[in-house]
């Protein structure tokens, strides 16, 4: 993983500096929207479903970005980001019985870095004519995580815990899973331009990502024995509290090594809403309404 976060990492810088070499029109700005989690906890009352389908309003939360914008060609431009939000989901917010009785929870915040391929429905003057234009992009980044459980007034980090068993020699196949992970943002949206080089825009994206671990949930609930045996009783009782959840209040407790996650959907998250605000730097004479770019 250090690897692909050195690449995307190579390939920011290259959008740099193709912007200062191609001196075309360049824009930066900020954004600032909302972020919401689609994962394990949580969710709608059917069983989980990807997309939007499964998704929590409640736990809906702020979110904020950074912007660079280059045209490379008539519709095409790269983009470098990066965003800023804190995701959450409550088993106690889904009507699915299963989940309901699971009754766990976190929060984790989200440092997003990507870059986009974006391309304009319209070719984008910023002339009365065509002052606007819908646009989709697609593109690939890193971004870091780190869940956390609320406990006993605080909030617990929960990946040094391993509370599916990662590190017991018992599950030689759970590891500990990294904090860093690649996202495959996908989405769209519509931006304008005023004649003095202003643009605003209202953008909405969904990010595939190559983990399952953003919730801390993915597997199965490990054997408290098994955590009792190899933990001081202080961490395996700290371990085992946060791990299975079920028995506070009229919960279900849940038996060891049953089902906690569903390992065949890897966790996605949405930045949407987002509105942005740019302003554009004219490096290059435009074109007059009419030649040969449309």
């Amino acid at each position: 993983m250090k690897l692909t976060s050195a690449l995307i990492l190579s390939l920011l810088y290259s959008v740099s500096v193709l912007a200062q070499s191609r001196q075309r029109d360049g824009e930066v700005g900020v954004n600032l929207g909302f972020s919401n989690f689609l994962g394990d906890l949580g969710g709608s009352p059917l069983e989980g479903r990807p997309f939007w389908f499964d998704i929590d309003a409640p736990v809906t939360r702020p979110a904020i970005g950074l912007v660079y914008r280059q045209e490379i060609i008539p519709h095409w431009s790269i983009r470098a980001n990066f965003y800023y939000s804190v995701v959450r989901g409550s088993d106690e917010l889904t009507e699915n019985e299963s989940r309901s009785q699971r009754n766990l929870s976190f929060r984790s915040p989200i440092y997003e870095l990507s870059a986009f391929i974006e391309y304009d429905l319209f070719r984008f003057v910023g002339n009365d004519k065509k002052p606007w234009t819908p646009f989709i992009y697609a593109g690939i980044g890193t971004f870091w995580f780190n869940p956390q459980a609320f406990y006993n007034g605080e909030w617990i980090e929960l990946q040094p815990l391993g509370t599916e068993g990662q590190g017991l020699p018992q599950y030689p196949d759970r590891q500990p899973y990294s904090l860093n992970a690649m996202c495959f943002p996908i989405g769209g949206g519509v931006k304008y331009t005023t004649k003095n080089n202003w643009v605003f825009g209202l953008e909405t994206a969904c990010r595939l990502t190559t983990t399952d671990y953003i919730d801390d949930v993915s597997t199965d609930y490990p054997n408290a024995a098994f955590l009792q045996e190899f933990y001081d009783p202080e961490k395996a009782a700290l371990i085992i509290a946060l791990s299975d959840r079920s028995v506070a209040g009229d919960k279900v407790l849940s038996g060891a090594e049953s089902q906690r996650g569903n390992p065949g959907y890897n966790d996605a998250y949405f930045m949407g809403g987002l509105f942005t605000i740019t302003y554009h730097f004219e490096r290059t004479k435009r074109p007059k309404p009419g030649s040969c770019y449309f």
